[in-house]
């Protein structure tokens, strides 16, 4: 996590060199390394995580975020080994409004199947 800068910029997750997942950050390093790859029981803090359960049949993201539906351990490890199974990239910008407008194009350009549009 010490490699992840503490800047701003978009981050892009990529499984079987396909991007599944581009989101943006005021902090590359809070957002990847603290939400995205943390290990806690709640996925409120991370989209990326909650799409995936519902990737993998667990719940529908909205139910999680709500906590309508809690995910089990063994719901929680499914979510963090195809987590694990992915690579992630970023690019820093110059600022956060930068960012979201890097996000927008590349949402549109790539289509990744785990980002709600």
């Amino acid at each position: 996590m010490e490699d992840i800068p503490d800047a701003p910029g978009v981050y892009a997750w990529y499984r079987h060199s396909a991007a599944i997942y581009v989101g943006k950050a005021t902090s590359l390093r809070d957002r990847v390394g603290k939400r995205h790859l943390g290990n806690g029981r709640r996925m409120t803090g991370s989209a990326f995580r909650r799409n995936v359960a519902e990737h993998l049949g667990i719940s529908t993201p909205n139910e999680i975020y709500t906590r309508a539906y809690q995910p089990t351990a063994e719901e929680l490890a499914r979510v963090r080994s195809f987590i694990d199974g992915c690579e992630v990239t970023w690019i820093t910008c110059a600022s956060a409004k930068a960012a979201e407008y890097l996000e927008t194009v590349m949402k549109k350009e790539w289509l990744p199947p785990l980002t709600k549009q």
